[in-house]
């Protein structure tokens, strides 16, 4: 009689978890993405001859549900730090495309990754490469 007991009363404890550890959180694709995403030399070769604590870094900060402020910092000659704010954020087939002004300036998408040591692994690779004037032109290449 009490194995049975027993066994009911576990199965009901196990049966009786909270609904939101089944459930997952509703996240906007703006929140998905935002975050600081930094370049070594594995991800960007253009990046060869500046010091690692130098390297330039992109921000993404969640405006709206799709749309996001983009803040690229360079460090090395001289710091600049140029924003851009309301980057459409649109999902596509195997990639997060942003969009500026109606033109396509870079994407999110699972690639593969070297990290700041040559070590590979898989994860979200940030591309983005887009061009106002001779003089001012963004590449860059990085992962969170």
């Amino acid at each position: 009689m009490k194995k049975p007991l027993l066994f009911s009363t576990l199965g009901l404890l196990l049966a009786c978890q909270p609904e939101s550890n089944v459930s997952p959180a509703a996240t906007s694709l703006a929140a998905e993405v935002a975050g600081l995403y930094r370049t070594n030399v594995y991800l960007d070769p253009a990046c060869l001859a500046i010091p690692t604590e130098q390297m330039p870094y992109v921000e993404l900060k969640a405006e709206s549900a799709n749309s996001v402020t983009l803040v690229y910092t360079k460090l090395y000659p001289a710091k600049a730090i140029q924003s851009f704010e309301h980057v459409i954020v649109q999902r596509q087939a195997e990639a997060i495309e942003f969009r500026l002004a109606g033109a396509s300036i870079g994407t999110l998408q699972t690639d593969r990754l070297f990290t700041s040591n040559g070590m590979e692994k898989q994860g979200n690779l940030l591309r983005v490469s887009m061009q106002h004037n001779p003089q001012n032109t963004v590449y860059f290449a990085g992962s969170r």
